[in-house]
């Protein structure tokens, strides 16, 4: 459990608003409790010293109580807690503080650094009903949350999971299966990826969907090959055959002519399985398009989405290599390709040319000891 404390400054208490949401991407929020001076008081008592940054003491001072409802630490394949926690507090931060004048930056939001210190600063709120009021919820969140069959391993590899866990389970009827569960607060997500599994399950690329549940979906466990990679990159990527970039490409114009664009396709989401062929993992960010589609050339899964766009929608997902290109499988450091070859009819010499475009990319992104500026995750 994490009890997050906020000081936005008193002419700025909407950014409490901003600070929540940062939490709740990748936490469940179980109460925001705005504090009166005798809480802020006791609380400040059971927080760690603040850094040098200054931090003022403006209202509305708030404890945010909130769960992660990760498997526990120890389970195969599951990130630690406390980097969970430490990626959702830098996004909120840097969420709150982006509009904030830089002179006047704080620290939006601290975390407890255990269950103990939790509970410590539950206790400063001098409420003893709060604990009654949270037990239920957090007991319900862990039956939701729970894989509902026996699990395997954890898979996703260095992902965070912020919106669902996924694991290798073993079905009664279908055998060793893919469970993804999502989280109460992703419910969004949830239904993204549902709807996609429903109404494009006629496409080659899409999972099977075997069965579901009011948060969970049950996939084929698809083996990898490896079959649709060139070369690895850091960072999970790697740089695709190009006649797998053209089954990409015709998989995105499908959606396209449907009124829809996809993001966060990547090779980290990408498996060649030795029977079921080419398969993208992830669809939770199948998305219509809010209004009039553009024409193809212009298709945001090949341009990325405006920013006017990204700004106005929630939980869009951060992503590298994309400047000026809508999904990191179409960049040419993965595809080989540039956007004219990329629109353009298939013609000879467009292997060789892929693979030199390529090799320099590889060379580029994998210089000695250090990653390429393309690579550090920048939001764009």
């Amino acid at each position: 459990m994490t009890g997050g404390a906020a000081w936005p400054c008193s002419w700025s208490a909407p950014l409490l608003d901003e600070a929540v949401a940062g939490v709740a991407r990748g936490l469940e929020i179980l109460d925001v409790v705005v504090l009166d001076d005798q809480q802020v008081t006791r609380v400040r008592g059971q927080v760690p010293a603040p850094p040098a940054r200054p931090v003022p003491a403006g209202a509305p001072y708030a404890l945010v109580v909130a769960c992660d409802v990760v498997a526990p630490v120890g389970t195969s394949g599951v990130r630690a807690t406390q980097d969970r926690v430490a990626a959702v507090l830098d996004y909120t931060e840097k969420r709150v503080l982006r509009r904030v004048p830089p002179r006047e930056h704080y620290l939006p939001v601290q975390a407890s650094s255990s269950p103990e210190h939790a509970l410590a600063l539950l206790d400063a709120l001098g409420d003893p009903g709060i604990l009654h009021r949270i037990a239920g919820p957090v007991a319900d969140l862990g039956r939701r949350c729970a894989m509902p069959f026996p699990v395997v391993r954890m898979l996703g590899g260095t992902s965070p999971g912020f919106r669902a866990r996924v694991a290798l389970v073993r079905h009664p009827v279908h055998g060793p299966s893919v469970c993804k569960v999502f989280r109460p607060g992703a419910h969004e997500a949830f239904e993204r990826e549902l709807r996609a599994r429903l109404e494009l399950g006629d496409l080659p690329e899409v999972p099977e969907l075997l069965e579901r549940g009011e948060n969970w979906l049950l996939t084929p466990f698809y083996g990898d090959t490896g079959r649709h990679v060139v070369r690895r990159l850091p960072g999970e990527l790697a740089q695709l055959r190009p006649e797998v970039v053209r089954t990409l490409l015709r998989f995105c114009r499908d959606l396209h002519e449907r009124g829809r664009f996809v993001l966060d396709l990547s090779p980290h989401n990408l498996v060649w399985d030795e029977r079921a062929g080419l398969k993208v993992l992830d669809l939770e960010f199948v998305l219509d398009y809010p209004g009039e589609p553009p024409s193809w050339s212009d298709c945001w899964s090949l341009r990325g989405v405006p920013a006017e766009y990204r700004a106005s929608v929630e939980g869009l997902p951060d992503l590298v290599l994309t400047r000026g290109v809508g999904n990191s499988v179409f960049h040419p450091a993965i595809s080989g390709m540039n956007r004219a070859r990329l629109l353009a009819e298939p013609r000879r010499g467009d292997a060789a040319h892929s693979g030199a475009t390529q090799l320099a990319w590889y060379s580029a992104l994998g210089t000695v000891g250090r990653l390429h500026p393309a690579l550090r995750g920048k939001r764009h």
